[in-house]
């Protein structure tokens, strides 16, 4: 995959999007989890490693990546606060496929393999959860992909920059936790695209951008004028 490679990233948080399947996830990984506090960086699993636990975003951001054949990183997924990640190489029997790090320091919940299918096999409300989150995953990526064809790349970068900030009032702060290549891979388009769009909102006058931090000063008005 080249510099342009398509990546997903998901779409809303734990309020509107699947509040009550992460909600009964995340009672199964406190109770049988063990938890973790990982420091920005930290890989909590390689590619062809054994995949021997299932894990969740207690707090933090971790980033799913894979290597392309040139070397570079590609960032496919991005797993927020509530998510479950880690599963499918587990419920297939595979070897991990790609890797995963945090990219800001994160406490992670881990469950082992073995008794991971145990516990959904007795708590059936998990099982329903993890079921209807894959589907939402699968729906999500097939409207990512509609999104790449349909979407100015404007439009990706806003909803990437609003998906990650914070809103206090008029102002939503995104302290960036991605490089602007990292994002570019996230929204399908190349590094100086992002670098471009970032400066051109800036002389505008709709964001403040300072390093790893952007301020969107009316977040209302910004969404309307995408």
């Amino acid at each position: 995959m080249g510099p342009e490679g398509i990546s997903s990233y998901s779409e809303g948080t734990a309020t509107n999007n699947g509040e009550a399947e992460q909600l009964a996830l995340a009672k199964l990984f406190e109770e049988f989890g063990t938890s973790r506090d990982m420091k920005k960086n930290s890989f909590i699993f390689r590619g062809e490693e054994e995949s021997q636990e299932i894990y969740f975003v207690r707090d933090g951001l971790v980033k799913i990546s894979q290597f392309a054949q040139e070397g570079q990183s590609i960032t496919l997924f991005l797993r927020h606060k509530g998510e479950v990640f880690g599963a499918a190489e587990v419920l297939t029997g595979q070897k991990r496929q790609r890797y995963a790090r945090c990219i800001t320091d994160s406490r992670i919940l881990s469950i082992p393999a073995y008794q991971f299918t145990g516990l959904l096999k007795r708590h059936p409300d998990a099982l329903y959860a993890l079921t209807v989150t894959n589907a939402r995953r699968l729906l999500q990526t097939q409207r990512y992909v509609e999104t790449l064809i349909s979407r100015p790349v404007a439009w990706r970068l806003a909803q990437l920059l609003m998906q990650l900030g914070v809103r206090t009032g008029k102002e939503t702060v995104v302290t960036l936790p991605l490089s602007h290549e990292e994002i570019s891979y996230v929204i399908g388009c190349s590094r100086q695209t992002v670098t471009e769009t970032l400066g051109r909102w800036r002389d505008d006058g709709i964001i403040r951008y300072e390093k790893k931090m952007v301020v969107i000063l009316d977040t209302d008005e910004f969404q309307q004028h995408l």
